[in-house]
């Protein structure tokens, strides 16, 4: 009887553990009065955001976890109010679709060029977006904090927006932040859903960024403030950041971000007394502490993003389960990020404007292999914790897997461009909602190929994200084929070839055979093929 009880008991555990349509809250687990005092002192700043303005308001269901510190109401009122006193340089907007539920996505585009609809030539394009995870609020919090201040400034703003236009998308996910949960409305993870496209929301918002195509992006979230490592320590890092690290990204565009960049951004929160780390997840929290720096998937965001050939970086600052302890502290982690990124552009504008568009070109161009896998290996560092037991702040010993940079294990040599059956005009779509041109032939295609067979596939035991994922092994084989007319060739020579390569190489992490998209087994030919 005890066993079948405790069986229930587990039983019961799990389904309360599912997600639900809308309000799916995390436990809070606030940090100890000692750890809060000692290491996340409040700092002594004053920011210009609503939630801390004289008059702020917070609904009850902040100090819960239930509900994040800024409504969508509010927040359309600030934005309004500042455009209205910053015309010539700020402008209000809501783009042009909804949320799954409806709301609308108010953003705001900053340039000395009045009422500019579209890039200035020759300047830096900069895309900084928040709240992609609903229950994450100090990165679009950030995000006002930077509004107001450049609001309180004008002549400061006007430094930047000599060098620089900026579109701020204040909420990816409005449905999610009304609900304070993760996900969008549907309970699909807004960051997961880069390649397979799967909610209209999502492409939407595709459209929207390729459409700007900028050369700098940034992706403001927050990180588990809770999570316990060797037992007695939590992560002490205000902000961690990663840049893409996706390889096929042009090699000058990654060392620009990494060798410049990063510690511009590191340098910034030091600046106010905070502390800065690489990204990074936990694949053992126990002793020996495993830590892997951020992956290469192109799923993920600040990939996908990079892959357009920007400079991308993802800001994290700690926030999850803690509710509104220390929310001074990390909004003002944000801002010292976004600033270091902002800062370091207008400093090298010229020089950054040039490096990415060369790399740009260059890449149009370039022969060097597509990277369809690869791997890490760990080595030896440490990593900035705080202990629970006495709220020090330590350099904890961590085994660290660094994608600083990866290193490749499967590759190929970069083909003229693919080739889609009509029939499969899905994929076609799913690559011009990616930014990709894709032409349509008039004509049918007759000639020789290289085609993929499967040779392995491993079908996983779970669903992630509504798919079972697929992973195979393939081999190369060269034949003739026929497609009808309107079938599709997607050159290799352009700015967004690196999306291409990721989802339409079978092996890859991320690839439409990898999600399900294309079904395959041991013994089928892949119906997209290799022009050489």
């Amino acid at each position: 009887m005890a066993r079948i009880a405790l069986l229930l008991a587990a039983l019961c555990i799990s389904v309360q553990a599912q997600s639900k349509y809308g309000e799916n809250y995390l436990s809070v687990s606030f940090d100890s009065q000692l750890v809060e005092q000692n290491a996340f002192p409040e700092p002594n700043v004053t920011l210009y955001s609503p939630a801390f303005l004289p008059n702020a308001t917070f609904a009850p269901g902040w100090s819960e976890g239930k509900e994040g510190a800024t409504s969508q109401k509010t927040l359309n009122s600030f934005l309004q109010q500042l455009s209205n006193k910053n015309p010539t340089w700020m402008t209000y907007h809501t783009a042009s679709f909804l949320s799954e539920e409806g709301k609308s996505f108010p953003y705001v585009r900053l340039s000395t060029t009045s009422n500019a609809t579209s890039p200035t030539p020759n300047k830096l394009r900069i895309w900084l977006q928040g709240s992609v995870h609903g229950n994450e609020p100090a990165g679009d919090e950030a995000l006002l904090a930077l509004l107001g201040q450049m609001s309180s400034n004008p002549t400061w703003t006007l430094t930047f927006l000599e060098a620089m236009d900026i579109l701020v998308l204040l909420r990816y996910n409005p449905d999610g932040n009304a609900y304070f949960q993760r996900t969008l409305a549907t309970n699909f993870d807004p960051n997961r859903d880069h390649v397979k496209l799967a909610r209209q929301q999502t492409r939407d918002l595709k459209h929207f960024f390729s459409s700007f195509a900028p050369h700098i992006a940034v992706d403001m979230h927050e990180y588990g403030a809770s999570t316990r490592y060797a037992d007695d320590y939590s992560n002490a890092a205000d902000g961690m950041y990663s840049a893409a690290k996706n390889l096929n990204i042009h090699p000058s565009i990654r060392s620009l971000s990494e060798s410049v960049f990063a510690p511009a951004i590191n340098a910034s929160l030091s600046s106010r007394g905070l502390r800065g780390e690489p990204y990074m997840t936990a694949s053992s929290t126990s002793d020996p502490v495993q830590l892997e720096e951020a992956g290469t998937d192109a799923k993920i965001g600040r990939n996908a993003m990079g892959l357009t050939q920007c400079i991308t970086f993802l800001f994290e600052t700690r926030g999850i389960r803690i509710a509104d302890q220390s929310f001074r502290r990390r909004t003002l982690a944000g801002l010292q990020m976004v600033l270091g990124v902002l800062e370091t552009a207008r400093e090298r504008a010229d020089e950054v404007y040039q490096i990415i568009e060369s790399a740009v070109q260059e890449f149009l161009h370039d022969a060097a292999d597509v990277v369809v896998t690869d791997y890490t290996r760990y080595e030896n560092r440490t990593f900035t914790m705080v202990d629970r037991r006495t709220g020090d702040v330590v350099q904890l010993p961590v085994e660290w897997a660094s994608t600083t940079p990866a290193t490749a294990n499967l590759t190929r040599p970069r083909p003229e461009g693919y080739l889609i059956p009509r029939a499969w005009a899905d994929l076609a779509e799913r690559l011009v909602v990616s930014g990709l041109e894709v032409d349509t032939m008039d004509e049918p295609f007759e000639g020789t190929v290289q085609a993929y067979n499967i040779t392995s596939s491993a079908i996983a035991r779970s669903y992630y994200e509504g798919v079972i994922r697929n992973t195979v092994t393939t081999e190369l084989l060269t034949r003739d084929i026929k497609l009808p007319a309107g079938s599709f060739f997607v050159s290799a020579a352009q700015k967004n070839a690196g999306l291409a390569f990721v989802a339409l190489e079978p092996e890859n992490i991320d690839s439409y055979v990898t999600f399900g998209i294309v079904p395959m087994e041991v013994g089928d030919e892949y119906p997209v093929f290799r022009k050489v």
